[in-house]
């Protein structure tokens, strides 16, 4: 399966296979997990995960581990193409789970300056001119 990239306002409801949803905006991303069951995967931009499109093909970084599926895929997403890595044990699915909560209340307890915030939004219109020059 290959990733294709999709800025968006607001991520849908629906999601589509084979496309990693970024609404810069709003810092989030989403796809439907890449061993097909389906799983919807949110990632938090950019706080835990990098995502950006070359030639309007996927690429995520770091690796993206479904760690609340029944599947517990462990991926990278590159220029579109995943590379498949060891599953998850459910102790360290667990783990990550915990430290991944623990990080993000951390974050959300810090305000980022407004010099932060200014330059993030100036690096997504970057990207969004980026997208529709194709380069």
């Amino acid at each position: 399966m290959r990733f294709t990239y999709q800025a968006v306002e607001r991520i849908p409801k629906q999601l589509s296979e084979g496309v990693v949803y970024h609404s810069p905006e709003f810092q989030v991303a989403a796809l439907l997990c890449a061993c097909g069951c389906g799983h919807r995967v949110m990632l938090l931009v950019p706080d835990s995960h990098q995502v950006s499109s070359v030639c309007g093909m996927a690429s995520v970084n770091p690796s993206i581990a479904v760690c609340d599926a029944p599947c517990k895929a462990h991926y990278f997403i590159t220029a579109g193409e995943v590379e498949w890595l060891p599953a998850f044990s459910p102790a360290m699915a667990s783990s990550v789970m915990r430290n991944q909560i623990a990080r993000h209340a951390t974050v959300d307890a810090k305000r980022r300056p407004w010099t932060t915030r200014l330059w993030a939004a100036i690096a997504r219109a970057f990207n969004k001119l980026r997208d529709l020059l194709g380069v």
